[in-house]
């Protein structure tokens, strides 16, 4: 419901008078278990459908249903953020939630209840720790006098040491250090600069307070720059702690990393400042475990907070959801406030009944008018944190939201004279700033948003907190951030872009190759090369023929090549020769124009296809990126692109292929958000593109690849032809699209040509030996545990004999294997199938084949597909073997390829270097048998020395050595030591002055 800013008090009162009229309230719950009702019937009388509406901006038709689904429900929940607590009226909104949830009856049962999502990690912890306002620790408060007695008592101090006050809120105390009533500040985890409403106030404030220090895991923040002393704290990484879920649940998060120079957890600095000042027996903590325990005293019987049972220990195996008294051995305590016998609820309060608040709906003085007509929205973004002090480090992070911006909609942007990336000064009652415009549909008109995580380092006029009003919320002190009235108007202004002017040379450019190229054999660093064996004349000669082809690069088809004559060695005169051949065997097709006819003929049967990505994490980007390098292999002009750059005018034809994400319940990421919105508004037909469609998902959740499934929908409907069926991979997709990347390459070889025109090749192309599709035959020579006996894990170092092959690999690359399905799993699968063992059975790309041979070569045995499990009557996943230990299917041989996947190969990480283990490949396996036996690691370290084995070399392009004999550091890439073993061998082997290296693994 779009309803206006500022308005959801009323709309809480509007659906609770509806429900009132309708008979739609529980009054036996509220006549038993609440107080305050008699005042809310004549109360609610103000709040009738149309006047509601008109305060808010929504259909009566909308608030009847949504009160209609509220009666209908039974069990109902709400779920709010900080829309609603960021407002002067923050605590009444929440008061007239809940006396919807208590009106009802539904809190306080399985499904029911107001539940507030908060803004950052951990902020439930904070509050029961008591460092908000008048708190003390176990949900108490400075201004009552039982809990001051029992907090003087627990950290023994003398009777009335606690005054009976509590702060004045954030923006009064800055308000007061601005006056010099405050004269220092010690500022601990926050960015107040960038973070606190009308921060003009805070920039004053710390510009006259004597003395700042600013406690910080870095040095760079907006805050950092007002500081006497800065103090280096540590990451919720480097040290241990304990979060605090919104449900209650605590979790132990325990140091991952050591943190950094001389940074400390805050919990230590504190304690050390402490003890400096005098305090050392009050604060003699030696860990956060310590702290925690002393936090453990404080529960309170009153709300119901009790962690005395819960510790560091036990927080080790695993997470406990409060209240937990002492000896409770529950991990789950789901509902609060029910009494033993399970009877009404008894709440926090003085009788135990809850509160009825009549909360009238008052408009705020922030509002819009004729000098300010729009309202600004500002929050956060899904991926980055706050003020980007960690997120703006993550370069995957910045992909996906590359700068500060304003969403405006398109109606606006339409009277304002607002295209796509024009800058807009946004003013309001307190100043102004200017950010690029991004218009979008998921605006309300007359409403704009901006992100509040740009701020001063990124740029002047940047900070969006520069312009929200700090008017406070009485009762919670918090701030009305998010009804901010301003003005919107175009400048010719530039803010936080790219200031490099110069045109990036593209990909696949002439001089892009010499430099990369050049690059690559090391010619450029004179004293380190990969071809290190080079003689210094062959090094010269090759470093001016590469000089030659930039000063006259080939022309278009022409492949340079070395002379007989060079003087280079036979292996590095073929490795030069075939690294220019794939430089150059795909040449670049220019401008038709300037292209003879038969080149004009090349490039027209060869058009140019767009591989377009939309991913919320990155994932998506990653893979897109890999097909368009099966695309290029393939001789075809591919290029990837993000989806937030398609252009509607342009890109609405010729040929694509979509590799998106699903976010949320089918909606597509946000950089596609624009994209979808265009063309469910197309109405002209697009009958010139051609597409396919490679959707990701989970099918965990309901809508399974739900934004790939209404696209691949939206452009047939349109008329753009589809050039193969959608596929949908779950988040283990690697097994899947590698199977579909020779469907996906069919598919898109039939483009390149006019197949009525041309005739077709007469002869198949064999795959080249020592590939995925036509591996060669290794003889495993090494077979050896390297665990110690009555060891549960059994990690094996496997060699696998290549000689005799043409199979050539790098430190880095993978091998892979086809292993074969042990006999055991073949003799129960056969007893379940009830077919003679040499059925003959057609296999997709084997031809015909015998029943046994298909189940121990070519059929996985390990997991069951859908049609296995529909068949079999289940919808649980299992173990094949188990699965079909008892059963006996009927089924005929043309059923039996439907009923399994296919055998897929095993990719290894290399764990040796061809510069020291010869014509050996080695691996390091650890044989897994959890849930399942795996069907290659127990393959392998099952068989005996000499055994046959199928293998390929899958080589890798990012995950190599660097050219040159630098110091690095390896960080696992989830495949054990295997890979680092091999790259320590190559440095040791070019005897590299790193090479003498020492690894630490620990798991």
């Amino acid at each position: 419901m779009p309803i206006r800013p500022g308005t959801d008090l009323a709309l809480l009162n509007g659906l609770l008078h509806l429900l009132v009229k309708n008979d739609a309230i529980d009054r036996d719950f509220i006549a038993q278990t609440t107080t305050g009702w008699e005042a809310m019937e004549s109360f609610l009388e103000e709040y009738a459908p149309q006047t509601v509406a008109e305060i808010t901006g929504l259909a009566v038709e909308d608030i009847l249903t949504a009160a209609c689904w509220i009666a209908e429900a039974g069990e109902w929940m709400s779920l709010w953020t900080m829309g609603l607590n960021q407002s002067i009226a923050g605590t009444w909104n929440t008061n007239a939630l809940c006396n919807l949830h208590l009106a009802t009856g539904a809190i306080c049962r399985p499904g029911s209840g107001p539940f507030s999502l908060t803004g950052q990690p951990n902020a439930m912890g904070g509050r029961e720790m008591g460092y908000m306002g008048p708190g003390l620790p176990g949900q108490r408060s400075a201004l009552v006098a039982a809990d001051r007695a029992f907090v003087e008592k627990q950290w023994s101090l003398a009777p009335g040491t606690l005054r009976e006050t509590g702060g004045n809120g954030v923006i009064a105390m800055f308000e007061a250090m601005e006056r010099g009533e405050i004269k220092a500040c010690w500022v601990i985890c926050t960015n107040p600069v960038a973070t606190v409403a009308n921060r003009r106030h805070v920039v004053q404030a710390l510009e006259a307070a004597e003395y700042v220090i600013v406690q910080d895991a870095f040095a760079d923040s907006e805050t950092t720059h007002f500081a006497d002393i800065v103090l280096p704290a540590a990451l919720w990484a480097e040290g241990d702690g304990v979060q605090v879920n919104s449900d209650r649940t605590m979790t132990l998060a325990r140091k991952a990393v050591p943190p950094p120079g001389e940074a400390l957890p805050d919990w230590d600095i504190i304690a050390r400042v402490a003890r400096a000042m005098g305090f050392e027996k009050d604060f003699a903590f030696t860990s956060a475990a310590d702290v925690f325990a002393e936090a453990s005293r404080f529960s309170n019987s009153k709300t119901g907070y009790d962690i005395t049972g819960i510790s560091h220990a036990r927080l080790r195996k695993g997470p406990v959801q409060w209240p937990a008294p002492a000896g409770d051995q529950q991990d789950r305590h789901p509902i609060r406030y029910l009494p033993p016998d399970g009877h009404d609820p008894v709440f926090a309060t003085a009788d135990g009944k809850g509160v009825f608040f009549a909360r009238p709906w008052m408009r705020p003085s922030e509002w819009p008018d004729e000098e300010f007509p729009f309202v600004l929205n500002s929050g956060r973004l899904q991926h980055q944190w706050h003020t980007l002090t960690k997120t703006g480090r993550v370069d995957s992070l910045n992909r996906l939201n590359p700068g500060p911006f304003v969403e405006v909609a398109p109606q606006d942007a339409l009277t304002l004279g607002l295209q796509q990336d024009d800058h807009v000064q946004i003013t309001s009652r307190r100043g102004r700033i200017v950010l690029p415009v991004q218009i979008s549909t998921r605006i309300q008109s007359g409403t704009c948003f901006a992100p509040f995580h740009w701020n001063d380092r990124f740029g002047e006029d940047l900070t969006v907190n520069a312009i929200t009003p700090d008017a406070v919320d009485p009762v919670s002190l918090q701030p009305g951030f998010k009804l901010c009235a301003v003005a919107l108007e175009r400048v010719e202004q530039s803010v936080y872009q790219n200031t490099d002017d110069a045109e990036p040379i593209r990909k696949g450019h002439p001089d892009m190759m010499m430099r990369t190229l050049s690059t690559h054999l090391g010619l450029e660093q004179s004293d380190k090369s990969v071809i290190a064996s080079l003689p210094e004349d062959a090094r010269a000669w090759l470093s001016g023929f590469l000089e030659g082809l930039e000063m006259a690069p080939p022309n278009v088809g022409e492949v340079p090549i070395l002379p007989a004559s060079a003087p280079l060695p036979p292996k590095i005169h073929a490795r030069v020769g075939g690294i220019l051949a794939g430089l150059y065997s795909r040449a670049h097709v220019n401008h038709p124009a300037m292209m003879p006819q038969e080149e004009i003929t090349e490039a027209v049967l060869t058009p140019r296809i767009t591989v377009w990505w939309a991913s919320q994490t990155g994932r998506t980007e990653g893979l897109a990126t890999t097909i368009t390098s099966w695309l290029q292999e393939a001789s075809h002009e591919a290029e990837s692109k993000c989806l937030d750059t398609f252009d509607a005018k342009r890109d609405l034809s010729g040929l694509a292929l979509f590799v998106v994400s699903t976010f949320g319940d089918g909606d597509p990421p946000d950089c596609a958000v624009p994209f979808w919105d265009m063309l469910r508004e197309h109405k002209k037909p697009i009958s010139d593109l051609k597409f396919s469609v490679l959707a990701l998902g989970d099918s965990s959740y309901a809508n399974f690849c739900g934004f790939g499934r209404v696209l691949d929908g939206r452009l047939q409907e349109l008329g753009a032809t589809p050039l193969l069926e959608r596929m949908e991979c779950e988040p283990d997709f690697e097994d899947a699209v590698e199977t579909w990347r020779a469907v996906m390459l069919k598919a898109f070889a039939g483009t390149k040509t006019d197949e009525a025109a041309l005739p077709l090749p007469t002869t198949a192309v064999v795959p080249a030996s020592g590939t995925r599709e036509a591996p060669v035959m290794a003889r495993l020579c090494i077979n050896e545990r390297l665990c110690s006996v009555g060891c549960e894990r059994d990690t094996r170092r496997i060699g696998l004999d290549v000689s005799g092959t043409d199979l050539n690999w790098a430190p880095g690359d993978a091998l892979g294997i086809w292993p074969s399905n042990p006999e055991p799993y073949v003799e129960t699968v056969l007893r379940a199938l009830r077919l003679p063992d040499d059925t003959s059975i057609v296999l997709r790309g084997c031809g015909t084949v015998g029943l046994r041979e298909a189940l121990v070569r070519h059929l996985d045995l390990c997991r069951p597909n859908p049609a296995m499990l529909k068949i079999l009557g289940s919808c649980a996943p299992g173990f094949l073997p188990h699965l079909l230990k008892n059963a006996s299917l009927s089924v005929v041989a043309e059923e039996v390829p439907t009923l399994f996947r296919r055998m897929q190969p095993r990719l290894y990480s290399i764990a040796s270097s061809p510069n020291v283990s010869g014509r050996v490949v080695e691996l390091t396996i650890g044989v897994n048998n959890t849930p399942w036996p795996g069907i290659c690691s127990n393959w392998l370290a099952g068989s005996e020395e000499g055994a046959d084995v199928p293998v390929f070399i899958q080589p890798t392009t990012h995950f190599q050595l660097p050219a040159d004999d630098v110091a690095i550091i390896m960080i696992g890439p989830g495949t054990g030591i295997a890979p680092f073993r091999g790259f320590l061998q190559e440095r040791a082997a070019r005897k590299s002055p790193f090479g003498n290296s020492r690894m630490s693994v620990s798991a």
